[in-house]
C-alpha cells in the first residue's frame, strides 16, 4: 500500500512547479452539512480554486458507517443552504415504522443523491468527504460515516478522499473543554494539508493522462490511473493529528491496523446493563506499529491508500476457485 501510494505520487515528478489543476469536487460529511469541519474544507477547497458543490447530512451521523435509507419509495428531504451547498435529510415529520430501525440521511444518501441527482448532468472529478471531528484509524474505520461516503463514491466510479481530525481521548476525559478545543484548533491545518495532498496527486493524474494521450492509449499503466494518480477506484483517507503545526511530527502512509488508541467495548455492570466503555489500547505489535493508528499517535498526518472496488483482486479470486473447485450445491 505504503509502495503504491509512492509510486503514484512519483509519476508526476511530484509536479510542484506546475499550477494546480482545478478540479470539479463533490464535499460531504458525517458531522451534517453545518458542521465546522466540512465547512473548513470547503473553505480551503475554495481557496484553492477548486468548484466546490456541499452535499452533506441534515443532520450529524456519525459512526453511522455505509447505513442507507434503502426502502423503494423512500423520501428525501433536499435544502439548500446557499448556492452550491445541499443538505440532505429525513422527510418532515418522519418517524420509522414501529418495531423497526431506520436511518434516513445519511453520508450514503448524501452521496447517492450528490451523484445521482444533484451532480448527475456535471458529474465530479473528485469526492471529499471531512474533515471529520475525530480520527477514523484502525478499527474505527469500518464504523466511519466518513470513510464511508468515501468508499460509497469509489464504488460508484468517483476516485475520493476521507478527510478527518484526531480527536484527544485522553485530554477530553480530563477536561472536555479542552479536548474540543484542540480538535477544533486543528481544522484549519488539516483541510490546508488536505488540499495539499489532493492537489499534489491530482497532478500525479493529469501527468499520467497526457502520458496516456501521448502515447494514443499504449501507455497501459498510466490510462488506467485516475484522477489522483492511483490505479482505478483507489482512493485515500486522511488522518491529521490534533497539534499546533509546528508539533506535527511529519508524514506517514501506512496502512489500516487492528491496534487503536482507544477501543470501545461491550460490558455488562453490576445493574445488568452492557455498556460499551472506553478501553486503554495493548501494547502494540512491530506490525501494529506501522500501522495508521499507531503512526498518527505519534503526531505524524497519517496517508492510507483505500479501495471502494469490493470485488477481491484476480489473484485472490483464482486461490479461492482452486481451493474450492469441485464444489457443487
Amino acid at each position: 500500500m505504503k509502495q503504491l501510494l509512492a509510486a503514484s505520487l512519483a509519476v508526476a515528478g511530484f509536479a510542484l512547479t506546475q499550477p494546480a489543476q482545478a478540479l470539479n469536487i463533490m464535499l460531504t460529511n458525517d458531522d451534517g452539512c453545518r458542521a465546522p469541519g466540512i465547512n473548513a474544507v470547503y473553505q480551503a477547497l475554495v481557496g484553492a480554486g477548486h468548484q466546490v458543490t456541499l452535499v452533506g447530512p441534515l443532520y450529524d451521523s456519525s459512526g453511522i458507517s455505509a447505513a442507507s435509507a434503502v426502502t423503494p419509495g423512500q423520501a428525501l428531504s433536499v435544502t439548500e443552504l446557499a448556492p452550491g451547498k445541499f443538505c440532505v435529510g429525513p422527510p418532515a415529520g418522519y418517524t420509522p415504522p414501529a418495531g423497526k430501525t431506520s436511518a434516513i440521511g445519511t453520508p450514503v444518501d448524501a452521496v447517492n443523491v450528490g451523484l445521482g441527482l444533484l451532480l448527475k448532468d456535471n458529474p465530479p472529478d473528485l469526492v471529499v468527504s471531512g474533515t471529520n471531528f475525530g480520527e477514523n484509524v484502525g478499527p474505527t474505520s469500518q464504523m466511519s460515516g466518513t470513510v464511508n461516503a468515501a468508499v460509497r463514491a469509489m464504488f460508484k466510479g468517483v476516485p475520493a478522499v476521507a478527510v478527518s481530525t484526531e480527536f484527544d481521548m485522553e485530554l477530553y476525559l480530563q477536561d472536555r473543554q479542552a479536548g474540543f478545543l484542540k480538535t477544533q484548533n486543528a481544522l484549519d491545518d488539516t483541510a490546508n494539508f488536505a488540499v495539499k495532498v489532493i492537489e499534489k496527486a491530482s497532478a500525479a493524474g493529469a501527468h499520467a493522462k497526457k502520458i496516456c494521450e501521448k502515447s494514443k492509449g499504449k501507455a497501459e499503466p498510466f490510462c488506467e490511473l485516475n484522477v489522483l494518480g492511483l490505479p482505478g477506484t483507489t482512493g485515500l483517507s486522511i488522518n491529521y493529528p490534533a497539534r499546533e503545526a509546528a508539533e506535527v511530527t511529519g508524514v506517514s502512509y501506512a496502512p489500516i491496523g487492528d491496534w487503536g488508541m482507544w477501543n470501545f467495548t461491550p460490558q455488562r455492570g453490576a445493574d445488568g446493563v452492557v455498556r460499551l466503555n472506553l478501553t486503554a489500547p495493548t501494547t502494540p505489535t512491530a506490525a501494529q506499529q506501522q500501522s495508521d493508528a499507531y503512526q498518527l499517535s505519534l503526531g505524524k498526518a497519517v496517508i492510507t491508500v483505500i479501495d471502494g472496488n469490493m470485488t477481491a483482486a484476480p489473484a485472490q479470486q483464482a486461490q479461492a476457485e482452486q481451493i474450492l473447485k469441485g464444489l457443487e450445491p
